[in-house]
């Protein structure tokens, strides 16, 4: 029996595609596109095979899809900014729900309590996490919340010069750079110590005194998966007359204090460790904290307690400084949507695990990565690029280029982590892994025991 087939169509037919052409003033479709060179156009059908039923669709869509190397087909050691955590079943469950379908600061708030609370409940948490109270209702990712956050130094200062570490990551580096280009702020690197990976303090301390900024901003853990010190850091900055901005990985602060107990004026974070799926690089979510006192600077809008007209407490949005709220030039940003369905995985994620659930986790990738970088670096000819304290990431140098080792491991189910040459081409022999708590015991001596074979093949 012959498979029917659920053939594709046009909504328009050719009457209707005849008045349109007549409309616009040509007489074919052919002539519509007479203005591109014929040198550059496809002068034969599409080389696609004809339609498909649906489940043949599906199918041939699952097969493309299982070339695929991903988290889920290999064991991976890959980070740099987005890694691949446990996400507790009630987060998707709760966050698809329809009533929360959407990215939008609602536009009517008195018919929105429960999306308002969801977005107070996130500045809540978060401030609880950075050590600030005040918190933004979210923006894109980290690094939009890197650059919103070095904008607000400038405006606090009046200062259009910060000083930023040459250990953040380059694509937040590249975003901050984008922001601040039109704005005329200059940035300053600083650079970072050889030995421990963390800021070069006698360095900071000389180039702040030299030159006046805004802002010293920096990143922890950084780059080469470093924890900086933050409360040493913050001091320098305060001493120069600037403000402290850092950007955490959230989960780190279920083992440390938080950059506002350390002196910090502005912390920003990417919160895609908080119950946000890999998905290929995004959707992620920014959250940005500040002092009481500089709460109106926050860039995006604000979600606050008031009475309402019968004295009841409801919830508002109390500021909403954006462009289409107030005049361009006295915008706090220009982020037009905030990130409300990523806030409220977010605020699922953080009230499943709870306080002593967040701990928990952060201590199991803590203890995960210490132990799988004691037995790497057992390996012959494999070291720590520095010795500076880590905490679920660490980065080695190996006695191979990383994309032979990387080649190897693919080959044997595992994706070894991140080439350095992919930030900074000039090195080559440099590899930065990390663990979660999603790695068992047997994946890491998996990974050991893979690493000591590939690099035997390769010797």
């Amino acid at each position: 029996m012959p498979v029917p087939q659920m053939l594709g169509y046009n909504v328009h037919t050719a009457e209707e595609k005849a008045a349109l052409l007549t409309a616009v003033g040509v007489g074919s479709t052919e002539d519509l596109f007479s203005q591109i060179p014929k040198s550059i156009r496809l002068r034969r059908p599409l080389a696609i095979p004809g339609p498909f039923s649906e489940w043949e669709l599906e199918r041939h869509f699952e097969s493309l899809a299982a070339s695929n190397a991903t988290t889920r087909t290999h064991l991976s050691f890959l980070g740099g900014g987005a890694y691949d955590h446990y996400i507790p079943a009630v987060v998707p469950a709760l966050a698809g729900r329809g009533e929360f379908l959407t990215a939008y600061t609602p536009y009517q708030p008195e018919m929105s309590q429960g999306l308002l609370r969801v977005l107070h409940d996130f500045q809540v948490l978060m401030g609880r996490l950075l050590g600030l109270p005040a918190v933004n209702c979210s923006v894109y990712d980290g690094a939009t919340a890197m650059a919103e956050m070095a904008w607000m130094a400038c405006l606090i200062k009046d200062r259009r010069q910060v000083a930023v570490a040459a250990s953040i990551w380059p694509d937040y580096r590249r975003v901050l750079e984008t922001y601040l280009r039109g704005r005329e702020v200059s940035l300053i690197e600083l650079p970072a110590d050889a030995g421990t990976g963390q800021l070069d303090h006698a360095a900071v301390e000389r180039i702040l005194a030299a030159q006046p900024c805004a802002a010293l901003i920096f990143q922890t853990p950084n780059r080469f998966g470093v924890l900086e010190a933050v409360t040493r850091s913050c001091t320098q900055a305060h001493a120069a007359g600037a403000l402290a901005n850092v950007n955490v990985n959230p989960l780190l602060l279920g083992v440390a204090r938080s950059p506002g107990e350390c002196g910090a004026d502005i912390v920003c974070a990417e919160a895609q460790p908080l119950g946000l799926p890999l998905s290929a690089g995004g959707p992620y979510l920014g959250a940005v904290a500040t002092h009481a006192d500089y709460a109106g600077y926050l860039p995006g809008r604000i979600v606050g307690e008031l009475p309402d007209i019968k004295g009841e407490p409801a919830l508002a949005l109390i500021a909403e400084e954006r462009e289409q709220h107030v005049s361009r030039d006295r915008a706090t940003s220009h982020i037009c949507s905030n990130q409300a369905l990523l806030a409220l995985r977010v605020v699922i994620h953080l009230s499943t695990l709870g306080e002593q659930g967040f701990r928990e986790v952060a201590r199991l990738a803590t203890a995960k990565a210490h132990a799988l970088e004691q037995r790497l670096t057992g390996i012959d000819g494999v070291s720590r690029v520095h010795h500076g304290p880590f905490f679920n990431e660490f980065l080695l140098r190996l006695p191979c280029p990383a994309h032979q080792l990387l080649q190897r491991l693919e080959m044997r189910g595992i994706l070894g982590g991140i080439d350095l040459a992919r930030l900074d081409p000039a090195i080559q022999d440099q590899l930065l892994v990390a663990v979660t708590e999603r790695h068992s015991k047997a994946d890491l001596e998996r990974m050991a025991t893979a690493m000591e074979a590939s690099l035997g093949e390769l010797a």
